[in-house]
């Protein structure tokens, strides 16, 4: 016999933009649970459809990553091209997966831009109190053809 089954059990209802009666959706006699969010390929979604959780996430896999790349970072016999090149492969595109598909809003970017400007000084080893802007320290360790955050993510976005 062949044929569709469906097993509630394994089905989880998400609404988005709906009015403020949630319906209650079954298979069978079973009730399909109603969820807040959930994560979907890596990323968290939620019924707001904004990204700020998505991007904390982000942000703690990526600190993982770079805490990851600690005795890297504090050798001052690799080059800083050599620490660019690493930071941008195994630190930035981690940070920047999927963000084609974020809808950010000033906020997320400021955070992205906060996170990445104090990734940059542990690198450079210059701290707030040398009185260096970040634009600066992005340019030492980006050189002037790099570009920061938002300039990476804006022509990638989904229109």
């Amino acid at each position: 016999m062949f044929g569709m089954h469906f097993y509630p059990s394994k089905y989880k209802l998400l609404l988005q933009d709906w009015p403020a009666s949630t319906p209650q959706l079954r298979i069978g006699s079973e009730v399909v649970e109603y969820l807040d969010n959930f994560t979907y390929l890596g990323s968290l979604i939620n019924l707001n459809g904004l990204v700020s959780d998505d991007i904390s996430a982000w942000i703690q896999k990526v600190r993982l990553a770079f805490a990851n790349l600690r005795h890297l970072w504090r050798r001052r016999d690799f080059r800083l091209s050599i620490k660019r090149r690493i930071y941008c492969a195994a630190v930035r595109s981690v940070l920047l997966h999927d963000c084609e598909a974020w809808p950010l809003r000033v906020e997320d970017i400021c955070k992205l831009l906060a996170f990445d400007h104090r990734r940059l000084r542990n690198i450079t080893r210059i701290c707030r109190d040398h009185r260096v802007s970040n634009g600066e320290v992005g340019r030492r360790v980006l050189r002037n053809d790099g570009k920061s955050v938002d300039e990476v993510v804006n022509p990638h976005r989904l229109r």
